[in-house]
Formats: C-alpha cells, structure tokens, sequence
C-alpha cells in the first residue's frame, strides 16, 4: 500500500512538471509570435514612410499655391499660371496644383505666414510687403538698381538663391522657387509732366512702401500709403494725384482712364517677387516632384521678364493710340541728376541695415553687381 502511493505521488510530480515544461514552452511561443508580429508591422510602417516621402511613389501630389492677386493680373499671366501649367506638364499626371488667387487664402502681408503654417504649399512674397520681416530682400524696390524686367529678374532670382536664403528664406522655413522684378517705375499723374525734381512738389502721390515715401517727402511730395486695388478710387476722388507704378501694372488698376502723364525712362524704384515653399513641405515630396517644381519655376524666371519688357511695348503702343496719356522721354542729363539723387537712399537703406546687424551693404553692393552683370 505504502508502496503504491509513493508511485502515484512520483507520477503526479512527473505530471506537474512535464505540464509547467509545456506552459513555458506555449509561453515562449507566444512570445516569440507576438516579436515577430511587431517587427513585422514596424517594418512595413517604415517601408510606408519611404514610399510617401521617396522617388518611388506613384500618388498623385496636391500643390496648394496661393497669391493676392487677380487672375487678370499681369504677374498672374506672365508669370504664375504659365509657371503653373509647366508644373503639372511636367509632373506628367503625377502633379495636380491648386489655385488660390485674389486673396482667398490671405491678404498679401499674410502670405508668408500662409506658408510657414501649411495653409498653402506655396506662395507669392513681395518682400516689399514685409519689409520688417525681409529686409534685405526688399532691396528689390531699391531705386536705380533694375534697368529692365529680364535683367532685374535673372540678378534678383541669382540674389535670392544665392545671397538670401541663408539669411532670411531658410529662417523663415520657406525655400524660394523663383524670383523676379518688374520694370522700373515711373512717375505717372494727373496735374502735370514732371520733368524735373523741383515738378513733384506740392504732388499728391501713393507710394507702396517706406523707401518710396522717404523720397518722396524729401521731393515735396504729400506720400500716401494706399493699397493697389484701392489706388483707382482714392485717385478718382483726388486723395491722390497719381502713383509710382510700371507700365506693366496698368491695365489691373486701369489707370489709361484717369492718368494724363507718365515718364518711360525713369528709375525710382521696382517691384521684386518671390514664389516660396514650405521648406518641411518640399522635403516631404518625391524627388521627381522636386525636380518638376524646380525646372518651371528656373524656366519661368527668363519667359516671365521677357513677356514683361513686350508687354510693355504693346501697351505703350496701344496707349499711345487710344488713351489721352502723355509719354515723355526725360532727357539724359535730367536722369543722370535723379539718379545721382537718389543714390544717397540707397546708402542710407544699407547703413541702416548695417547699424543693426544686418549686411545690408553687402546686399546692396551684390545685387548692384548682378544687374550691372546681367544688363550686358
């Protein structure tokens, strides 16, 4: 009897642990499956990573792009919806942009805020509108500088590129596309031909930023600072006399109907534009997404100065026929004494920069340099 319970105590210890062997073995399985699975699904989240961010991903890419100015506009014509159309020929399918133009995502000192918060991917940045924020870049609007949009543009996109984005694009976290410039401005009013310096005093003019109406006050001038959609009616009700302005912007304020004189060969200032991405934006999308927005936006720089010079030359032509505008010619010495005029506000604008920090000399003296480069 004795015999045979220790027997069955020996066979149950055998049970216990032949069953204990057997729950760490499931255990260990169970383990096992449950590492597996996890690398598993670690292993294909990086592999989705790759493929939304990598040359390999065949989705469709949605660009947001964004500007304050009408579609009828001539920048909008010449520039951002030919730019827009290369974009998506070249993207071949892979690339579809989506428009937001006339202020629709923003007035036009929001517009870098625009992209630096990922409302839009892309956006028009007149560093002339935030002089603030981009202060060297709006050396753009600095007087005597562009001779012509094809110059000005190829010296102002090299600047950008080269000089700028270090220095006020990247800490902004915005990559500029492209940049260019108008035709210089000219004088244009309704009283009387200004042929002289001692003409604007006593005028009533709208300027578009602080440089301009800095000249303007040391000339006699009452400065007005007046948005452009606006500049039509305050004219028209004699707030202001005329404005600072290039033939090229005419046609969207429609100022053959209101002014009566304008000079062709002045040099007071200019406007320069940039279109800008998202920097986090544009690392996320596929290289031949990158190369795409690249090639236009580099294309466009050349197409979008030459179709300003012609269509200047058009529109002189026409209103010269059709308007009651009078054209004048400044004589040579005349502009050499304007020009000589103006230089010491460039001087002031870069030694003012350069009290602060900022090499706004440097600036100046290179971008100087790439119009005088680029007008040969």
């Amino acid at each position: 009897m004795t015999h045979q319970k220790t027997v069955i105590k020996r066979e149950e210890c055998n049970l216990k642990r032949t069953a204990r062997k057997i729950f760490v073995v499931l255990l260990l399985f169970m383990l096992t499956v449950g590492l597996v699975a996890c690398n598993a699904e670690k292993t294909q989240g990086n592999n989705n990573t790759k493929n939304t961010n990598g040359a390999n991903n065949d989705a469709q890419v949605i660009i947001k792009i964004a500007d304050n100015l009408p579609k009828t506009h001539l920048i909008s014509t010449l520039g951002t919806l030919p730019w827009i159309d290369r974009i998506e020929e070249l993207g071949k399918g892979k690339i579809k942009v989506e428009y937001y133009p006339a202020e629709q995502l923003g007035k036009a000192s929001s517009l870098l805020d625009i992209v630096k918060n990922k409302v839009a991917d892309i956006a028009l940045i007149g560093p002339q509108w935030i002089g603030d924020v981009m202060p060297l870049s709006s050396v753009s609007g600095n007087p005597g500088l562009v001779k012509d949009a094809v110059s000005g543009s190829r010296a102002f996109n090299k600047l950008v590129q080269e000089d700028l984005y270090e220095l006020e694009f990247k800490p902004n976290k915005i990559k500029p596309l492209w940049a260019a410039t108008t035709n210089p401005y000219q004088i244009v009013n309704s009283k009387h031909p200004v042929e002289a310096i001692k003409d604007f005093k006593g005028l009533k003019i709208r300027t578009a930023d602080g440089l301009q109406e800095k000249i303007m006050h040391s000339w006699g001038v009452t400065a007005v600072t007046i948005p452009g959609p606006e500049m039509y009616t305050a004219w028209d009700r004699g707030t202001v006399d005329g404005t600072l302005l290039s033939l090229f912007s005419w046609p969207a304020y429609q100022l053959d109907s209101i002014a009566k004189y304008a000079t062709v060969n002045a040099s007071l200032s200019a406007f320069g534009l940039t279109f800008s991405v998202n920097e986090q934006v544009w690392n996320s999308w596929p290289k031949d997404v990158q190369d795409a927005v690249w090639l236009a936006s580099q294309e466009i720089v050349d197409k979008f100065g030459n179709g300003v010079v012609e269509h200047e030359n058009e529109l002189m032509k026409e209103y010269v026929e059709t308007s009651h505008v009078e054209f004048y010619t400044l004589p040579e010495d005349e502009l050499q004494e304007w020009n000589n005029e103006l230089q010491p506000f460039n001087k002031k604008w870069a030694e003012d920069l350069d009290a602060k920090g900022s090499p706004g000399t440097k600036i100046l003296e290179k971008f100087k340099q790439y119009n005088e480069e680029f007008s040969n």
